[in-house]
């Protein structure tokens, strides 16, 4: 370990993950302007689950979420997965989603919204491996009835390049967007 060409890797790989975030941080940024008429579920929250404390197994998202919800629409979310602690993706991924909630409104949004059920469309309710870009239908994805459908699309986070490809997998979805 005392080679320094290992230490130079470690922190250009630091470094590389620190751009990524400031992108995505910014991608979900954008994100926001898609949907002028929709709130944002968890205002400036995009992640939780995280420890401070000194033993701690990580310090490191996983990954991180945004929803918006429109009273009578289903809600839309977009989810990245830097990376997994129990299973294995080989790069970052971004999902897409349209969500219908059997009871939620605008007073219990907050409550209702599973912050990670994207997140869980890849890890657990959703086709393995993942299929890449093409619509996933789940109906009745957590098998509680809380949310009675999910579409999702997945791609690598890398093959975005601009909010326009963010705007065309929404699309895809059935989204449409005020002019």
């Amino acid at each position: 370990m005392k080679t320094t060409n290992y230490g130079k890797k470690v922190g250009q790989g630091l470094k590389a993950i620190a751009k990524m975030h400031s992108q995505v941080s910014q991608l979900l940024s954008d994100c926001d302007g898609l949907f002028p008429d929709y709130t944002s579920v968890f205002v400036n929250t995009v992640t939780r689950d995280l420890t401070y404390h000194v033993s701690a197994r990580f310090w490191m998202a996983e990954g991180v979420y945004r929803y918006w919800f429109k009273e009578g629409q289903p809600m839309l979310g977009i989810t990245v997965i830097f990376h997994l602690w129990e299973g294995e993706i080989e790069q970052p991924l971004l999902i897409l989603g349209s969500l219908e909630y059997q009871d939620i409104s605008s007073e219990n949004i907050k409550e209702q919204c599973e912050a990670w059920a994207l997140f869980y469309s890849v890890t657990d309710w959703g086709p393995k491996p993942p299929r890449f870009n093409e619509i996933i239908e789940l109906p009745d994805p957590d098998e509680k009835g809380a949310i009675s459908n999910m579409s999702v699309i997945i791609v690598p986070l890398f093959w975005i390049e601009n909010i326009e490809d963010i705007k065309e997998l929404y699309t895809r979805l059935g989204v449409k967007f005020s002019e």
